[in-house]
């Protein structure tokens, strides 16, 4: 089965460091651009269900939410500690556009 991507940003959208929030199918989507490359997390932080994350602040490429200090990992979306985890979407260059990988239905 192969993945479908949609396109959501130019790069020069985003600049170093810093997020852009998309909603791509009925999911909020955090996008970073971080030391070149981009990743793309769920938005919402599964602590308390607060969608900041892109909102959040950066150290190397973790974000921490704004909101109560929880942390995760933008390579694989797992918290810093305890079992906590936000999805991570592919994401792909093309040129000047920023492609992530569509959510997949729940149902």
């Amino acid at each position: 089965m192969s993945m479908e991507f949609m396109k959501v940003a130019r790069v020069s959208d985003i600049p170093e460091r810093r997020s852009k929030l998309i909603h791509l199918e009925n999911e909020q989507i955090a996008l970073w651009h971080v030391n070149g490359r981009f990743y793309a997390i769920n938005n919402v932080c599964p602590h308390q269900h607060i969608p900041a994350l892109h909102k959040g602040t950066l150290s190397g490429d973790k974000v921490t939410c704004p909101m109560h200090g929880w942390t995760y990992s933008l390579e694989t979306g797992v918290a810093e500690f305890g079992d906590g985890k936000v999805k991570t979407y592919k994401v792909k260059i093309e040129g000047e556009d920023i492609f992530v990988e569509k959510p997949m239905s729940t149902w």
